[in-house]
């Protein structure tokens, strides 16, 4: 998917990968090396106040219709994070990569280190 489109997303709607509803998306998240949208902020619970990172792994679009590959109970559980400047901390990268079962080469790497 190309940023152009990645950033068409703001505000629709999205759904489980069980085609549940889950809220909207508020923000494109664009990985600093590649360039291409990786992730995708979800406004969930009363009124959209809270929102959630996900990921766009695994995720498709349908007519005005964004599919996650992770089920409503996952969105709505992820860990809270704060993009501050519009950027993820390695660490917050980290812990998402890792709740969502999701693999990354420097991740791998990091831990190899530790």
């Amino acid at each position: 998917m190309n940023v152009e489109r990645a950033q068409d997303l703001i505000g629709t709607p999205v759904f489980d990968k069980d085609g549940n509803r889950v809220g909207r998306v508020g923000n494109v998240y664009v990985d600093d090396d590649t360039n291409q949208p990786e992730w995708v902020t979800v406004r969930v619970g009363l009124l959209g106040m809270k929102e959630t990172f996900v990921p766009l792994d695994g995720a498709r679009t349908e007519e005005n219709r964004l599919e996650l590959g992770v089920d409503a109970e996952r969105v709505r559980n992820a860990p809270a994070v704060e993009a501050e400047n519009g950027r993820l901390s390695d660490s917050e990268g980290r812990d998402l990569y890792r709740y969502y079962g999701l693999e990354h080469p420097e991740l791998d790497d990091a831990d190899d280190l530790t």
